[in-house]
């Protein structure tokens, strides 16, 4: 299936294939679940680091904001994977570079990954019983590979795993971050209100849109005072 949407005068096309990353397009281009990100998108000059990029919304998203921006998306299910590569040449993105992985806290070379029976709940943290092991990688290994001094915004949708991330990010590493995204998903002893207090205690200012649907999640647009 196939969706056409016009956002600030661009045509998209949009590759999906059922009501589950139908939602995800939704969240963008109807709910405008990240319209408090678009000046920081239209305004930084360095990388998007986009993880969890699922079938590419965002990364298309951010290109029509900002088409000179480089981004890394990085998504660990075939599936979605294979949709963003076809939903990104759809598209003429460019400047974009794909890594098949799940982004983790650790440094090892693969991981489990759970599977959601929706497409964009695949997770790293142990939500269902289905799991298959995927590559994974981390923020350092991400930013030397890729020769990133200097991160303009990193994107986080990752299902619950953002708070491991952020919990144990080193402060020489999260200095070298402007912008941060984060898609919280709240669970056990994970709640919003830590993520916070921690990514201010490393000098970010946070703002916070919760879904307007489930107050368990939302969205943490946070900025780094030391580098703004």
């Amino acid at each position: 299936m196939n969706k056409t949407i016009n956002f600030n005068h661009h045509p998209i096309n949009i590759t999906y294939r059922d009501d589950s990353d139908l939602s995800v397009i939704d969240e963008f281009f109807i709910d405008k679940m990240y319209r408090s990100v678009e000046t920081i998108i239209s305004d930084i000059k360095y990388p998007i680091i986009d993880t969890g990029a699922h079938i590419g919304v965002f990364s298309i998203y951010s290109k029509i904001i900002n088409p000179k921006l480089k981004i890394i998306a990085i998504e660990p299910e075939l599936g979605n994977f294979k949709l963003l590569q076809a939903n990104l040449k759809l598209n003429n993105c460019t400047n974009i570079k794909l890594i098949r992985a799940a982004l983790v806290a650790e440094k090892k070379l693969n991981t489990k990954l759970y599977l959601s029976k929706n497409t964009h709940n695949h997770s790293t943290m142990p939500l269902s019983k289905n799991c298959i092991q995927v590559p994974a990688t981390n923020l350092k290994k991400l930013m030397e590979e890729n020769k990133i001094k200097k991160i303009g915004l990193l994107k986080m949708d990752i299902e619950g795993a953002e708070f491991n991330i952020i919990k144990t990010l080193k402060h020489k590493n999260i200095k070298t971050i402007e912008n941060m995204v984060i898609e919280y998903h709240e669970s056990g002893n994970n709640k919003r209100e830590d993520l916070e207090n921690i990514t201010r205690q490393h000098g970010f200012s946070v703002e916070h849109f919760p879904n307007k649907f489930d107050k368990r999640f939302g969205l943490l647009v946070c900025r780094n005072k030391k580098t703004g």
